[in-house]
């Protein structure tokens, strides 16, 4: 398939997945603030703003270790899953290797932008989304808070995109 439709099925794969995942959490965490929109819509593209080192290691495997919970274990499968699903469909459907990693790509990019504009805009009205962008803000900065989540989009789109280079049906 063109660029395009790869870029498009796999933003829509990692959207869904994160938004499945979202209404998991939404239905079975105990005090989930279901009723603010702008928080909702912002934990749909949250995911995308942690690090991958942080995904697998601060949020993964350390905390599964000692996990007691179904909640924890459910936090690292919706950090983990989503982007590998949407890369594998990208590897796959992509013309070639670098098709799938430039469509990943630009989704990570597209959704950390977004959860940007969306954080930013949510903070005006969701007490959660204020206290979340005011403790951001307050360690590393505004600034430091705008680049830190593009960074993390970017360090997405190039950790996932060469494993998406790797799964490209080229190298298969």
């Amino acid at each position: 398939m063109n660029f395009l439709k790869t870029f498009i099925i796999s933003l829509v794969i990692y959207l869904g997945l994160n938004t499945v995942f979202m209404l998991i959490a939404m239905f079975t965490v105990t005090g989930y603030p279901a009723d603010d929109v702008w928080y909702l819509v912002c934990a749909v593209f949250a995911p995308i703003a942690i690090y991958p080192g942080a995904a697998w290691v601060e949020f993964g495997i350390a905390p599964l270790l000692v996990a007691s919970n179904l909640t924890t274990i459910m936090y690292f499968i919706s950090l983990i899953v989503p982007p590998f699903l949407a890369l594998l469909v990208a590897a796959f459907i992509g013309e070639n290797n670098l098709t799938g990693f430039g469509a990943w790509f630009l989704t990570a990019f597209l959704s950390c932008s977004l959860y940007a504009i969306f954080l930013g805009i949510g903070q005006g009205t969701s007490a959660l989304l204020y206290l979340q962008w005011l403790g951001m803000t307050t360690s590393i900065g505004l600034v430091g808070g705008i680049l830190d989540i593009f960074m993390a989009g970017v360090v997405n789109g190039f950790f996932y995109g060469c494993i998406c280079i790797l799964l490209a049906k080229k190298f298969l």
